[in-house]
């Protein structure tokens, strides 16, 4: 079965076409406009690469946040409407989850943030499944919103920290004991458009909510996928005057 994966919860976005376990062909970039123009441009083109026609997808899944407003929107909402359009299931999976997913290795915790401005830092906290059977990875700490030092204060300690490393946080790490940085991820911190561009290359992000929307057997009715909210979005719908 074709599966399609959607990560598009923040200005790096990627999309990736797999058949079973092998991966067929995948797009990672900076959206550099909004996701809504780029996303349906680089899933087209990540199809041609794969040979695949967009009526032969048996699955979708979508990384449903948190994130940025705009682009989770857009992302989700192209998910939903190609699967109704197809007819065919949809999954939603938790970002930070799949931030955390390449960096799981058996006695390492791994904090996963996600820089959510002046709300604080977006984390949680994983580790690998003990049970042999079964490579679904298990939540240490749930996702939370917290500021800098509560992130600190309460996550695992000797523990590998991935996702959106800002400056800020980069800065603090080291005041916990036996911290490590997921290298690939300092990039983001930069700022710099060609590290940003590097730092996609080196990710297969949607390949992997594909793997954990299997993982999860989340695979389901378009119909019920929504977008991840740690607080409420400070867009909605206008207040009646008067």
């Amino acid at each position: 079965m074709f599966e399609l994966g959607i990560e598009a919860a923040s200005d790096f976005a990627s999309v990736a076409v797999l058949d079973g376990e092998q991966l067929l062909a995948s797009h990672d970039w900076v959206i550099t406009t909004t996701a809504s123009q780029e996303l349906l441009a680089a899933i087209d083109a990540v199809l041609r690469e794969a040979g695949v026609a967009r009526n032969a997808i048996g699955a979708i899944a979508v990384d449903t946040g948190p994130g940025g407003y705009g682009s989770l929107r857009a992302s989700v909402a192209t998910a939903q409407g190609m699967a109704l359009a197809l007819g065919v299931p949809l999954a939603s999976v938790h970002r930070l989850e799949v931030a955390a997913f390449p960096h799981l290795a058996p006695g390492t915790p791994v904090v996963a943030v996600h820089d959510a401005g002046r709300s604080g830092l977006a984390w949680a906290a994983y580790a690998p499944c003990d049970a042999p059977e079964s490579r679904v990875p298990e939540v240490l700490s749930a996702a939370r919103l917290d500021t800098l030092e509560e992130c600190l204060r309460l996550a695992p300690q000797r523990a590998v920290w991935c996702g959106e490393l800002s400056r800020e946080l980069l800065d603090a790490l080291p005041q916990v004991e036996g911290v490590h940085v997921a290298e690939q991820d300092i990039a983001a911190s930069s700022g710099d458009t060609v590290a940003r561009a590097e730092l996609t290359r080196t990710g297969l992000a949607a390949a992997d909510v594909v793997r954990l929307a299997r993982l999860h057997h989340a695979y389901g009715d378009a119909a019920l996928v929504d977008v991840t909210y740690l607080r409420p979005p400070s867009i909605g719908a206008r207040r009646t005057l008067g």
